[in-house]
């Protein structure tokens, strides 16, 4: 049953986002990166206001939804989307009766 949502939702799914993440730091205390995993979903920008994972207020300058739990994402990830680049402030598993089927992924400046 689920195929069949995916089939009906596919053509909305268009926009592609690569997460990069974090490996180590520097010695400066800076985050490095690496290994590129590129993702298909739905890219919606919309200025909202959520909590991170430390439940500190932060500005989320959009979402981006992808079919399935993208559970290897997460907030240790950078999300680049053409010549942007964005902090991810939160990743979260949508699930119902069925499972998970959808990843909401909120990121910020």
């Amino acid at each position: 049953m689920a195929d069949a949502i995916y089939s009906k939702v596919a053509d909305l799914m268009i926009d592609s986002v690569v997460f990069t993440a974090k490996t180590s730091v520097d010695k400066y205390n800076k985050p490095t990166f690496s290994g590129d995993t590129t993702v298909t979903g739905r890219l919606v920008y919309d200025t909202a206001k959520s909590k991170d994972v430390q439940g500190i207020e932060v500005i989320d300058a959009g979402r981006f939804i992808t079919k399935g739990p993208a559970t290897t994402i997460t907030v240790s990830h950078k999300m680049v989307v053409g010549a942007d680049t964005f902090t991810i402030n939160g990743v979260d598993n949508i699930s119902d009766e069925n499972g998970a089927h959808h990843t909401v992924i909120r990121f910020g400046r």
